[in-house]
């Protein structure tokens, strides 16, 4: 029984023994992999610009997947002063240990007026620090340092050109100088945007904008110069211009079954057609939601324009042709007596013989030949600098996209494809991102009083 007794004592105390052993294990593993372990904090940065504005704000993401975070610390150096943005101790709140954070989002508010920061180069600093213990338990450390500068001053724009003369569906270019490099600059009309193009002249500061009034907006709308500087500053400055307003025909066009049956086909496989609904919801979708889309693919086009002028002299219409309807005539849809719908015409429908060949308005680059709604098959040139033009309803189209044309040559063929009635060429001008007039661009003189005459002076002061 003492034999029993004895080897029941020894087979515990190694049952402790192997506990104990396996805790020790655990806990030298945990130290090695946790407590030891040799991964730094990850630094993530939302920084859009080295340049800063005199107030911001900018969004720092820390994480430590394994042992956690310790403590994370952000100042500006300047010259010799240091202005401390951020010094948090991620793993203590009021003095006492809290559950281990992992992942921290802040928020660096940067005020540079209130710090006494003055404009000009400075240092961002970014450290943080983790639970390990490593680096006689200081933790592994994530350090950055990053170049800023302060600018808090706006950019200022001046107009170099003088005279400005425009009509309500018109286009106008105004040449101006920027103080210093902008990520954006340009024209404000009204709620329209219109980019500034570099490259034409010899300085470096001087920069040219095409920019347009839609038919409706008037003397009423607002037209100034505006930049962004890269701190993303903005500065504006208004410049002498001209306004005459003006009114546009209207027309009644009545709607016939016949008619809606003839050409309501072509637009049965387009997304969203309602294939179940009436032949007038079939022919309001065409002419409502689909103009709509198909406009606001054809206007997106100005933003791939060249960082050029391809075009030279006033732009041909079709030769030989009449002209059936204006830029920007009003016209109301009635279907057995009711107004069913309101659209206006943004180009000019010009009728020639069936078939008519069809020059290219002006040289430039095709930049897009393909089936557009309503507007059928279509053909969009890009003249450089935003200004663009529209030929549709082509039956055939001789051209590719990223060819480039001359004056003169032949695109396509007039047609009835899309939304036409009888075989003419719809033409439109887009400058800009918006359908202008025309008879502007087709007129020798507008062309020579309002952009040559106005190039030449500019590079005549600053060079070519």
């Amino acid at each position: 029984m003492n034999f029993k007794r004895k080897e029941r004592g020894k087979n515990f105390k190694y049952v402790v023994i192997g506990v104990l052993g396996i805790a020790a294990v655990a806990a030298l593993v945990w130290i090695l992999v946790d407590r030891l372990e040799g991964n730094a904090p990850v630094l993530s940065l939302e920084l859009e610009s080295r340049y800063l504005p005199a107030s911001s704000e900018i969004p720092l993401t820390v994480s430590d997947e394994k042992s956690g975070l310790r403590r994370v610390y952000a100042s500006i150096l300047q010259e010799d002063r240091e202005v401390s943005l951020v010094n948090k101790t991620v793993d203590r709140e009021d003095g006492e240990k809290i559950a281990d954070v992992h992942h921290l989002e802040l928020n660096m508010r940067i005020d540079a007026r209130e710090m006494g920061l003055k404009d000009g180069d400075a240092m961002l600093r970014i450290a943080a620090w983790d639970q390990s213990w490593r680096q006689r338990f200081a933790g592994n450390l994530a350090y950055k340092e990053i170049e800023i500068v302060i600018d808090s001053s706006p950019p200022r724009v001046s107009a170099l050109t003088r005279q400005h003369n425009l009509s309500q569906g018109g286009s106008g270019l105004v040449v101006y100088r920027l103080s210093e490099p902008c990520k954006k600059h340009g024209v404000r009309v009204g709620d329209n945007f219109f980019p500034g193009y570099p490259g034409y002249f010899d300085d470096d500061d001087v920069y040219l904008a095409f920019f347009a009034l839609k038919h409706d907006q008037n003397r009423e709308t607002d037209i100034l110069l505006e930049a962004y500087d890269r701190a993303g500053n903005r500065g504006q400055s208004g410049f002498l211009h001209y306004i005459q307003n003006r009114s546009f025909p209207s027309d009644n066009l009545n709607l016939s079954d016949n008619f809606m049956r003839q050409v309501l086909p072509e637009f049965y496989s387009v997304p969203g057609f309602p294939s179940d609904g009436s032949r007038l919801e079939q022919f309001l979708f065409v002419n409502q939601d689909l103009r709509r889309e198909n406009d606001e693919r054809i206007l997106s086009l100005a933003g791939q324009s060249d960082d050029a002028i391809h075009w030279e002299g006033d732009f041909t219409a079709l030769p030989r042709a009449q002209r059936m309807a204006g830029f920007a005539d009003h016209r109301t849809y009635i279907y057995e007596g009711s107004t069913v719908d309101q659209q206006v015409h943004m180009g000019v429908d010009l009728a020639s013989m069936r078939h008519a060949p069809i020059p290219a308005a002006n040289n430039g680059r095709v930049i897009l030949a393909d089936w557009i709604g309503i507007y059928g098959d279509t053909v969009v040139i890009d003249h450089g600098y935003g200004v663009l033009s529209l030929y549709s309803h082509l039956s055939t189209t001789d051209v590719s996209e990223g060819e480039f044309v001359s004056r003169g040559d032949i695109i396509g063929k007039t047609g009835t494809t899309g939304l036409a009635v009888g075989d003419h060429l719809h033409f439109s001008m887009i400058v800009g991102g918006v359908f202008v007039n025309p008879y502007e661009w087709w007129d020798a003189q507008w062309i020579e009083n309002n952009i040559t005459a106005k190039l030449e002076s500019v590079a005549g002061q600053v060079g070519r």
